[in-house]
C-alpha cells in the first residue's frame, strides 16, 4: 500500500464527483490553473488520490501550469464501491467515465498517468480507447500472473478453490481484505502484453521504474518497452516502488516527458527536416593531440567561451566527421557548450593503423585529448561514444575516475558477440591458419585486416567486469536505439544492472546510427549533460 503523501505546498483544489458505468460515485480532486491541457492521474493497489506520488505530481504539474484530475478508483479512498483484488479493465472503465466527464465540459484530458497497478488501467484504457495520446506507466506490472502467492500465501489457489475466496489477515488476525475466485480470476486473466500490443503508434508511452523497485521488478519495464511501439524507458536508480527517497527525481521526468509531448502536438503540423541534415556549423579550430604512442590525434574544437567541455568519440570505422558528432557538437553549441570532435588513432585524419580491437588503447587516445585540455587548464566536463566509442568512455571512465559525466550512446556489452557477422563463421578457423583475416566490401577491395593480435584484444575486453569499477559519483546515461540492427537493446539493458550512478533511455524505432532520430537524440544527450552540470555547480556553491 502507498504512503501518506506528505502536502507539499498544495494550492486549494476543486472536489468532483462522477459517476461510473455502475451508477457508482467516483470522488477526485481537480488542480485547476486555468490550462487547455488537463492530465488524469490513477493510483495503485489500495491506495488512494491521496498517496505520496498523486500529490506531488499533482503540485509539480500545477507549478508548471499544467492542470490535473487525481480520483479514487471504485472501491478506494472515497469513491463508492467494493475493493476488488482484480478488476483492471474495470479500473480502465472507471478511467474512461472520467475521462467522458471532462471531454463532455469540453475539456478532453492530455496525458493519464498511473502508478503501479494504475499503470496497468492507463495501459489497458490506451489499448482498447485510443483517445489520448501521451501514458505515463510509472512501475506497472507486466505479467499480472507473478507475485501472487506473497501476497496470498503459497496455497493460495487449494484455498481459494475450496472455500471460494481468501481473507489476506495482519500478523494479528485481523483481515485487510478478501479476495474472492472472481476478483482472482479476473487479474489472472488480464493479459498485458497481447493488450499493450494494440497501443496505438501515435500514443506516446513513458515507463518509468525504480532500479530497487521490492514489488515489482524492473525487469518488467524492460518488457514493457519491447512491445509497447512508441515508447521511452526510464529507470531511476536505486528508487523503490513508492520512490519515497526519489520523488523530486520522479516529477522531474514526467513533467519532463508531458511538456515534451504537448510541445510535440503543438508543433505536429510543422514538416519535418530531413534527419541526416546537419545543424548549422558555426566555426571551429583544428587541433592536434599527440597519444601516448607518438601519433598525432586530429579534432575540431567547437568554441563557446564556455567553462565547460564535452569531448565527443566516434564509432568503429568512423570519424569525428560522421553525422552524430557533427550533430551532438552543434546542438551543445548551440546551449553556450564548448565540445571536441576527434578522430581516433588509425582513423579519419589522425596517424596511425587501424585495428579491430583497441579498445583500452582508444580508452588511453581519450586520455591523451583529457590531460591536453586539462594542461590548458579547461579540464573536461563531460565525455560522449557511440557505439565503438561508447565502450571507449566505459572504459575510460572505469581507469581514470576524473570525469564524472558519461554518455554511452549504443555502446556494446557482450565484446564476444557481433564478430561472426563481420568476420564469418569460421573466422577462428581462418584466423588461426593465416594469422588475418581481411574484410573486404561488397565492390571486392580490401577494406581492413583484422589480426590475431586485435581479435584477441576484443575478446579479452570485459565490459562487465570494468564497468563494476566506475565510480558511484560518476554519472551514466546509456542510450539505444530499440530497432538497432548492429548491438542489440539487450545489451543497454545489461549495462543499467551493473553500472552504479546509471540512467537509460530507450528510443522507440531508432537504429544504430539514429538515422531517423537525431533530433531526439541530440535533445536527451544535451539535457542529460545540462543537467550533470547543472548539479556540479550546485555541488560546488
Amino acid at each position: 500500500m502507498a504512503e501518506a503523501a506528505q502536502n507539499p505546498a498544495v494550492v486549494p483544489q476543486q472536489k468532483i464527483v462522477i459517476p461510473n458505468k455502475h451508477g457508482e460515485k467516483l470522488v477526485g480532486i481537480l488542480h485547476e490553473t486555468g490550462s487547455a491541457e488537463i492530465v488524469i492521474l490513477c493510483h495503485g493497489f489500495r491506495a488512494s488520490k491521496e498517496e505520496t506520488t498523486m500529490v506531488n505530481l499533482a503540485v509539480a504539474l500545477e507549478k508548471e501550469g499544467i492542470s490535473s484530475f487525481r480520483f479514487d478508483f471504485a472501491g478506494n479512498g472515497e469513491s463508492e464501491g467494493t475493493f476488488l483484488f482484480g478488476n483492471y479493465r474495470r479500473e480502465a472503465e472507471d478511467l474512461h467515465a472520467v475521462v467522458q466527464h471532462f471531454s463532455r465540459a469540453n475539456r478532453a484530458p492530455t496525458a493519464v498517468l498511473g502508478h503501479s497497478k494504475g499503470a496497468g488501467v492507463v495501459l489497458l484504457y490506451a489499448s482498447k480507447y485510443h483517445d489520448i495520446r501521451t501514458v505515463v506507466n510509472l512501475s506497472g506490472r507486466y505479467d499480472l500472473k507473478k507475485n501472487i502467492a506473497p501476497q496470498l500465501g503459497k496455497d493460495f489457489m487449494e484455498i481459494i478453490k475450496k472455500e471460494g475466496f481468501v481473507d489476506v489477515k495482519t500478523k494479528t488476525g485481523s483481515v485487510i481484505y478478501r479476495v474472492t475466485e472472481e476478483g482472482l480470476m479476473d487479474r489472472l486473466s488480464t493479459d498485458m502484453h497481447e493488450s499493450c500490443l494494440h497501443i496505438d503508434k501515435e500514443c506516446r508511452v513513458l515507463t518509468v521504474h525504480g532500479s530497487a523497485d521490492e514489488a515489482i521488478p524492473v525487469e518488467d519495464a524492460f518488457e514493457f518497452s519491447k512491445i509497447i511501439p512508441n515508447h521511452k524507458l526510464h529507470v531511476i536508480e536505486g528508487a523503490n516502488h513508492c520512490y519515497t527517497s526519489h520523488q523530486a527525481e520522479l516529477a522531474t521526468v514526467v513533467l519532463d516527458f508531458i511538456k515534451a509531448a504537448l510541445q510535440q502536438d503543438k508543433i505536429a503540423s510543422q514538416s519535418n527536416k530531413s534527419s541526416k541534415q546537419k545543424f548549422l556549423v558555426g566555426q571551429q579550430q583544428r587541433i592536434i593531440v599527440p597519444n601516448k604512442h607518438g601519433e598525432n590525434l586530429v579534432g575540431l574544437l567547437h568554441e563557446t567561451g564556455s567553462a565547460d567541455l564535452v569531448i565527443l568519440c566516434h564509432g568503429f570505422r568512423d570519424t569525428k566527421e560522421h553525422y552524430i558528432m557533427v550533430n551532438l557538437a552543434v546542438a551543445l553549441e548551440n546551449e553556450g557548450i564548448s565540445s571536441f570532435r576527434f578522430d581516433f588513432a588509425g582513423n579519419g585524419e589522425s596517424e596511425g593503423t587501424f585495428q579491430f580491437g583497441n579498445y583500452r588503447r582508444e580508452a588511453d587516445d581519450l586520455r591523451s585529448v583529457v590531460e591536453y585540455f586539462s594542461g590548458a587548464k579547461r579540464a573536461p566536463s563531460a565525455i560522449v561514444g557511440h557505439s565503438k566509442g561508447g565502450d571507449a568512455v566505459l572504459l575510460y571512465a572505469s581507469t581514470y575516475h576524473d570525469i564524472r559525466t558519461v554518455v554511452n550512446i549504443s555502446g556494446r556489452y557482450d565484446l564476444k558477440k557481433g564478430i561472426e557477422e563481420r568476420l564469418g563463421k569460421d573466422f577462428m578457423e581462418v584466423i588461426e591458419k593465416e594469422g588475418f583475416i581481411d574484410v573486404k566490401s561488397k565492390s571486392g577491395d580490401g577494406s581492413y585486416r583484422v589480426t590475431e593480435e586485435s581479435l584477441m584484444d576484443r575478446l579479452s575486453t570485459d565490459m562487465h567486469k570494468s564497468c563494476l569499477q566506475i565510480d558511484k559519483e560518476c554519472r551514466v546515461v546509456t542510450i539505444h536505439g530499440t530497432a538497432d540492427e548492429v548491438i542489440p537493446v539487450e545489451d543497454a539493458l545489461e549495462f543499467a544492472k551493473i553500472i552504479p550512478n546509471h540512467k537509460l533511455h530507450l528510443i522507440e524505432g531508432a537504429n544504430h546510427s539514429y538515422t531517423s532520430h537525431q533530433a531526439e537524440l541530440a535533445s536527451l544527450v544535451v539535457d542529460f549533460i545540462k543537467a550533470a552540470l547543472q548539479q556540479d555547480k550546485a555541488t560546488s556553491n
